[in-house]
């Protein structure tokens, strides 16, 4: 970013008052009566207490001398308030987590009230029940069903609601273990391969006792030692409600029993009630491609260039090639487990595109280098199959929780006795995902481990969405395709990618809430020869390997959309009626160009790669831009407040996102997508998120552009407002105008509530306003993560005064548990003319000596 006249400006100290009121409404179902409950339930109580007693008697000849327990998933229509703090009042009951449940059939008494077609939404409650509190709460339900009316003990109150909405109470089972992780295939396939074990990922229900603990993992080591196994590795991290167990067991005891749900069911380990979910060992898998065609390295033009400073990025990531010529003397490798002995040479493909990108960008676009290091930490290894093909892969001895958790503690808290590595660090680049492990309806034990750091740590996780190297299956047959308009041809690869949105979930851990999720556009800066290859899209659109979202509870994910380089297509198949379309995995152009070992390991070589890794990387890369700008920033300051470097990252999260917007996309899915009007909006933000950025334009201002930071820390209740004073000269003038706010914030989490973020922030603007029409992603959407950015809009003469000011009021209130510490916040406001005017009119001086007029107030930051 060059240097220019029209630097970012910095709020004054904002003035601190309470929060806005935010008021919530649902309209609740109707519901079947008591006795109707009594009719449909009892019967489930009844198989409750009858699967209890079987695992009673199943139990008696342990060694472990445990009693029974097991999980009750209490699904309900509608919401049902302070369900939990009831639990907590019957002794035995232990509470697990709770979970959205959508889409529900009305019936049974059960729909909306004034659209009884309508599908209805609820709520799953988990708890841990034993014996006698499971009959406590039958007879309870008993008395419900007699009398509605009657009075529970103290304490209890609630339950009668959750009565009333209770849809169905059954027993958490083999096949909610195991649904949509790809468990069995991954056993099938390791049968095929001729394996003697099969190994598993066993996330255990979180209990709150130690102790409790201690005998779920027992239970499960006797059961695998048993079925000829050993225990791998295990790890507990309390603050993230996470157990889990890495194993593996003889493959005799599945083999022959995985191809019906019910002799599934035969499998010991799959039925154990201390186990929340079975997967496969974490799938974070990337082909090492030998065969690449490797070219000329095109050398960015201050390669000579020393780096100095400390890291302010980290890359968490496969190993990387230290001494090529892009990178030898730009990264700084920190291997305390020695994976760098298990790569040959060759082998080190993910890590170098990835700090390659990093460091220069794509090659072809001949960027400026970043003057830092990077901190390196490597994370993946290997894996030679006997098929032949190899892939840099997690450690198959080593859970991905354990290790990303004991990789960041080591950056900022160091590890044993050791300092810490390197606690500067502001943005963790990960770029990559676990196949196995699509976001549908709970967070993963990643993304909560994540989440957790960004907001201990005050760091930023830039994470890639995501890809699906699937093949396209089209509705038509190969000859008319290829008789088809570029435009026509568009419109059904988008169309078929949307109708596909199931299979297209974001991966593991980009449904973060606190993190940055990256998708990738079909996008880079290559001159290709295209090869009779099909180029599917339209330059600058979402690309069809993307991952999209929504995140957890409808959030915006991915936030952001960078270019991942354009992914070609072949014929793979075709029938008289349909084509598959297969991805083109040739590492020559177009794509993005990176460093790369090649085929012999080579210190000079260079390839062009496709993906979401690769912009997650391009984010990391502007991410370490955008902090040189606030330490210039900080080192000479304009006006206004200095920036405490503790605002650093919610800024930087902020600034990545505050250039993005629509246009250029948004018109191509309307075209493509067969969309009801009133929902188009929320419906493609699924795709689009907030757009892609232009990081050129946040950066600089110029004469009829200003931008401003604001910061702070708010608790429970508290807000902040800033003021932005607006131009006399925009006064009357008939001007398109446009007005940006992004608010970014790390919150901390309740990882067993279904609200599961704890801090809620959003803005308002009051005041005068000169712009009122908002584009893009709808409020209602914006406000579910941690970043709102939105983008106003008008045209047309709008009057006011010299001294009128725009507020921009930033609230907080605490939403799924107490808030106990204040939460910082990172603001960015623009103020812009769209158009080019006949008589330009300067707003960016004007507003520039009108913000700090009074002498600036020092802020009690905390």
């Amino acid at each position: 970013m060059a240097e220019h006249n029209f630097p970012l400006l910095v709020f004054p100290a904002p003035a601190h008052i309470d929060r806005t009121p935010r008021y919530g409404f649902s309209t609740q179902p109707s519901s079947p009566d008591a006795r109707e409950q009594g009719k449909r339930l009892t019967p489930q109580f009844q198989r409750l207490q009858d699967a209890l007693a079987k695992q009673r008697i199943t139990l008696q000849g342990s060694s472990l001398g445990i009693e029974p327990e097991q999980v009750l998933v209490l699904e309900t229509v509608g919401r049902v308030e302070n369900f939990i703090r009831a639990v907590a009042k019957i002794e035995g009951l232990e509470w697990l987590a709770e979970y959205e449940l959508e889409d529900i059939e009305p019936g049974d008494g059960f729909e909306h009230i004034k659209h009884p077609e309508n599908h209805l939404n609820g709520q799953i409650f988990l708890i841990m029940s034993d014996g006698r509190a499971l009959k406590e709460l039958q007879s309870l339900f008993k008395s419900w069903t007699k009398n509605p009316d009657a009075p529970f003990r103290y304490g209890l109150a609630p339950l009668k609601r959750t009565f009333k909405y209770l849809h169905t109470i059954r027993p958490w089972d083999v096949e909610d273990r195991i649904a949509e992780t790809g468990l069995i295939a991954d056993w099938n396939e390791r049968i095929a391969f001729g394996h003697e074990t099969v190994s598993f990922e066993a996330e255990l229900w979180f209990r709150n006792s130690k102790l409790r603990r201690h005998s779920a993992a027992e239970q499960i080591r006797q059961l695998v030692d048993n079925l000829n196994g050993q225990i791998v590795s295990e790890c507990v991290i309390h603050d993230i409600a996470y157990h889990a167990i890495l194993g593996k067991i003889d493959i005799s005891h599945v083999q022959g029993l995985l191809d019906r749900p019910e002799t599934r069911r035969e499998i010991v380990l799959l039925k154990c009630d201390d186990i929340m979910f079975m997967r496969p060992v974490g799938q974070c898998a990337v082909p090492i491609n030998k065969d690449a065609d490797e070219v000329s390295p095109m050398l960015p033009p201050d390669l000579g260039q020393r780096t100095e400073g400390v890291p302010a990025i980290a890359l968490l990531d496969g190993m990387p090639l230290t001494g090529h010529i892009l990178l030898n003397g730009r990264l700084i490798v920190d291997d305390p487990d020695q994976y760098e002995d298990r790569y040959l040479s060759s082998e080190r493909s993910h890590g170098t595109a990835m700090a390659s990108l990093i460091c220069h960008g794509d090659l072809n676009s001949q960027n400026t280098s970043i003057g830092r290091p990077i901190y390196v930490r490597p994370i993946m290894q290997p894996q030679r199959w006997p098929n032949g093909q190899f892939m840099e892969m997690m450690p198959q001895d080593v859970l991905l929780v354990d290790l990303i958790h004991r990789a960041v503690v080591r950056i900022f808290d160091g590890e044993g006795d050791e300092l810490p590595a390197s606690p500067e660090v502001r943005v963790i680049n990960i770029s990559i995902c676990d196949s196995n492990r699509p976001f549908i309806r709970e967070m993963s034990g990643c993304a909560r481990l994540l989440d957790w750091l960004s907001w201990k740590y005050s760091v930023l996780f830039v994470v890639s969405a995501g890809n699906h190297l699937n093949s396209l299956h089209l509705e038509l047959s190969a000859a008319k395709l290829r008789k088809l308009e570029v435009a026509d041809l568009q419109r059904l690869i988008i169309s078929t990618v949307t109708q596909d949105t199931r299979n297209r979930r974001l991966l593991s851990p980009a449904e973060t809430l606190n993190g940055l999720t990256v998708g990738a556009i079909h996008a880079d800066d290559s001159t290709p020869n295209l090869r009779n290859l099909i180029d599917p899209l339209k330059t600058g659109l979402p690309s069809i390997i993307s991952a999209h979202g929504p995140g957890y509870r409808k959030s915006i994910k991915p936030e952001i959309h960078l270019p991942g380089g354009r992914q070609l297509l072949s014929e793979k198949s075709a029938t008289t009626e349909t084509v598959d379309l297969q991805l083109n995995n040739s590492r020559r152009a177009p794509g993005q160009c990176v460093a790369t070992p090649g085929r012999t390991g080579s210190l000079n070589s260079t390839q062009h790669t496709c993906g979401t890794s690769n912009a997650a990387a391009l984010a990391s890369r502007e991410a370490g831009i955008f902090y040189e700008l606030l330490m210039k920033l900080r080192a000479h300051p304009e006006e206004g407040l200095a920036i405490p470097e503790k605002f650093d990252t919610v800024l930087i999260k902020a600034l990545l996102v505050h250039g993005s917007g629509w246009t250029g996309m948004v018109e191509y899915y309307r075209d493509a997508l067969n969309c009801a009007p009133q929902k188009f909006r929320e419906y493609v933000t699924r795709f689009l998120g907030y757009g892609r950025p232009d990081f050129a334009k946040v950066a600089m201002g110029d004469n009829q552009r200003v931008t401003m930071l604001g910061f702070g820390s708010l608790s429970d209740g508290q807000a902040a407002e800033f003021a932005l004073p607006l131009p006399p000269e925009l006064s009357g003038q008939n001007l398109k105008r446009r007005v940006i706010v992004t608010l970014a914030w790390f919150s901390p989490i309740n990882s067993r509530r279904q609200k599961y973020r704890v801090a809620h922030l959003w803005f308002e603007l009051s005041g005068t306003k000169i712009a009122d029409e908002r584009l893009y992603a709808k409020y209602q959407s914006v406000v579910r993560g941690t970043i709102q950015h939105e983008v106003f809009e008008s045209q047309g003469a709008s009057a006011f005064q010299d001294g009128d000011k725009m507020i921009v009021k930033v609230n907080c209130r605490k939403d799924a548990n107490n808030l106990d510490q204040p939460v910082r916040f990172g603001l960015v406001v623009t103020l812009e003319i769209v158009e080019d005017t006949l008589f330009p009119i300067s707003i960016y001086q004007s507003v520039k000596d009108r913000l700090y007029v009074r002498v600036p107030a020092t802020i009690d930051a905390v």
